[in-house]
């Protein structure tokens, strides 16, 4: 528990230039955990287990999104509106997870709030694909909303 203090007050010193350590704040465990964990991409070369291999999908997801996003700029396709209606929630689902991982500290309440995260993440992912076969998809949807203000200003 004292090297927990310690580690605790380290990183409220670091994160925020003293401030929390000389007013008498402590962070809380999850932002040490955060601060302690997060690899640098010269440690996540060498990590091993479900963290690293979480992290690298993480990554992969990112990229994937990134180049999905400009191919439906380039070549839309049912192909790219595809990959986008997989990889937009899941992107969004880790990034939900963390801020309810960071905030949300009942038990319980964790556990209720992380299945409603997942069942609205595979909620999303059906409907973006159905969407996507059985209507105008993704990328024509965004070009459509994008191009409302344009032709009400024609009319």
């Amino acid at each position: 528990k004292q090297w927990y203090q310690r580690r605790e007050a380290v990183v409220s010193t670091q994160s925020t230039g003293g401030i929390a350590a000389r007013s008498g704040l402590h962070c809380s465990r999850s932002l040490v955990t955060r601060h302690t964990m997060k690899p640098t991409l010269i440690q996540a070369a060498h990590m091993t287990g479900s963290s690293a291999t979480h992290w690298k999908a993480e990554r992969y997801v990112s990229v994937i999104t990134a180049g999905a996003i400009a191919g439906a700029v380039v070549a839309p396709s049912l192909a790219v509106d595809h990959v986008l209606a997989v990889v937009l929630p899941l992107h969004t689902y880790w990034g939900m997870e963390q801020v309810f991982l960071d905030y949300i500290h009942v038990k319980a309440l964790s556990l209720i709030v992380g299945w409603a995260l997942k069942l609205l993440t595979a909620f999303s992912v059906v409907a973006l694909l159905y969407f996507n076969q059985h209507d105008i998809g993704i990328t024509q949807a965004c070009k459509d909303v994008w191009n409302i203000k344009r032709d009400e200003q024609l009319d």
